[in-house]
């Protein structure tokens, strides 16, 4: 499996610190579980998040602190997650999915039409958390209407594969989208692509049809 899209160095952090809402932390697991190359990032990114709270201050990380930081910490281990790429569980789920949701394999996931060609299953996530987590299944050839963000997504690819303006994304990829990003991700090749998503602000579709469809599309 060749992953080709991670997450950001700002998310990583987030996670190392543990000030990453639940849901998206949840999402970010995944994809670690799965990459090695996050897997060593998030070494030196829990390593340094523990030398900024050592200083009991809250400052600005600046980029030279990070830089320095970060080429001293190639020896940094974080125990979560083991240096040897992890062994995906039998129904291809990463196990650190299943303790978030109970689930063990795809095949268990009950589907909800929301849209042609689109599918969601709703995960809980904690009381008061906004924004949207869950599953989707979009079907070979269909496409997610173009749209934007209002805030933070992750989109961890499980399996299939879709593309968009930011390019193709296949198993372990992950999509970390801002407010800056608006795409239109398309499903191909013979079988479905299915994503684990969480956001934490509605996302803003941008043609009147698909605004229309949103309570239905379920993000």
């Amino acid at each position: 499996m060749t992953i080709s899209h991670h997450l950001d160095d700002a998310t990583l952090m987030s996670f190392a610190a543990g000030t990453l809402a639940q849901s998206l932390s949840a999402v970010a697991e995944a994809h670690i579980e799965l990459c090695a190359q996050c897997r060593t990032e998030l070494r030196k990114a829990d390593a340094l998040a523990g030398h900024v709270l050592a200083q009991e201050s809250e400052v600005e990380i600046s980029a030279d602190l990070k830089s320095k930081v970060m080429a001293q910490l190639d020896t940094a281990t974080l125990h979560r997650f083991p240096q040897a790429q992890a062994k995906p569980q039998s129904g291809g789920l990463p196990r650190s999915l299943t303790q978030w949701t109970g689930l063990k394999n795809l095949d268990e996931i009950k589907w909800q039409r929301s849209a042609p060609g689109i599918e969601v299953a709703k995960l809980a996530k904690p009381k008061g958390e906004p924004g949207f987590f869950g599953l989707l299944r979009i079907q070979p050839g269909k496409a997610v209407p173009d749209h934007g963000h209002g805030g933070t997504e992750l989109t961890l690819i499980l399996s299939g594969a879709y593309h968009d303006e930011l390019g193709r994304f296949q198993r372990g990829d992950i999509a970390d989208l801002d407010e800056s990003i608006s795409h239109k991700p398309v499903a191909e090749g013979s079988e479905p692509c299915i994503c684990l998503v969480a956001n934490d602000a509605p996302t803003a579709f941008r043609s009147w049809a698909a605004r229309l469809m949103q309570p239905m599309i379920g993000i």
